[in-house]
This record gives C-alpha cells, sequence and structure tokens, in this order.
C-alpha cells in the first residue's frame, strides 16, 4: 500500500476530497490543516543526525 501526499488550494479541497472519495481503490482520505514553515523546518532538522562523528565513535565504544 502507498501513501501520498497532496496540497491543494483550500477552494479546491471539496472537489479533490470528493474525487478521491469515488475512486474504488482509494482506503481513506484524511484532510490537515497546512503546517507553516517553522514546523516544516523543525521536523526535517529533527530527523538529521546531529551526533559528531567522535560522538558517534565514542558511543561505540562504551556501547561494548
Amino acid at each position: 500500500m502507498k501513501k501520498y501526499e497532496v496540497v491543494v488550494e483550500d477552494e479546491g479541497a471539496v472537489l479533490l476530497t470528493d474525487l478521491l472519495k469515488s475512486l474504488p481503490y482509494v482506503k481513506e482520505v484524511k484532510q490537515k490543516d497546512a503546517i507553516d514553515g517553522y514546523t516544516l523546518a523543525s521536523e526535517s532538522a529533527l530527523s538529521e543526525d546531529w551526533l559528531a562523528e567522535d560522538d558517534d565513535e565514542l558511543q561505540r565504544m562504551y556501547k561494548k
């Protein structure tokens, strides 16, 4: 199963929702409010590896 994210203007939301619900292969349609740029930036920053390579090496050494 695949999941897609689609961004539409507010005026087109009802049309898109109706279209998606009419398709037999669409399992579920969810609507979320728009996310501001700061939230998106925070999510991408949190997904990065913040440890320096030296810290990674120390963690490997002490886990043994």
